[in-house]
């Protein structure tokens, strides 16, 4: 029984990688390549304000074909940032995700930190991991 709280912590991916929101979809996109992350956390004045994926890249910048190199990650980023806190369970983070809706939320330490990343994948993978193990 102690495995279905098994807490984010053993899910997360704790590559995390920021960018300025002026700095352009070109940059944004070498920085996710380089870290080979799917998403990136836009900030203003270091405090994180949103979030761009490789999604948002494509639906807001190439496909109404827009130059990267002249539209800045601030004007296509998804906001607000969902944010959790670290001592939640796997259940309870893939409940929020699958009732709102969001496919990803960022990990916060006590000090509000943004230290990991969950997705609905990662946490369903999770969910059926415990599954497979109380068999």
């Amino acid at each position: 029984m102690e495995m279905l709280q098994f807490n984010i912590d053993k899910i997360m991916d704790k590559r995390i990688v920021s960018m300025d929101m002026e700095a352009n979809v070109t940059e944004t996109m070498d920085a996710m390549h380089e870290a080979g992350v799917w998403s990136i956390i836009v900030t203003k004045e270091g405090r994180p304000e949103g979030v761009v994926t490789e999604r948002d890249l494509l639906r807001r910048c190439f496909r109404p074909g827009l130059d990267p190199d002249l539209v800045k990650v601030g004007q296509i980023m998804s906001y607000p940032l969902v944010t959790i806190e670290m001592g939640q369970t796997i259940g309870s983070v893939l409940g929020l995700l699958m009732v709102d809706g969001i496919r990803r939320a960022y990990v916060e330490d006590s000090e509000g930190e943004i230290i990991g990343r969950v997705t609905q994948t990662q946490c369903l993978k999770g969910t059926l991991e415990i599954i497979m193990a109380l068999r």
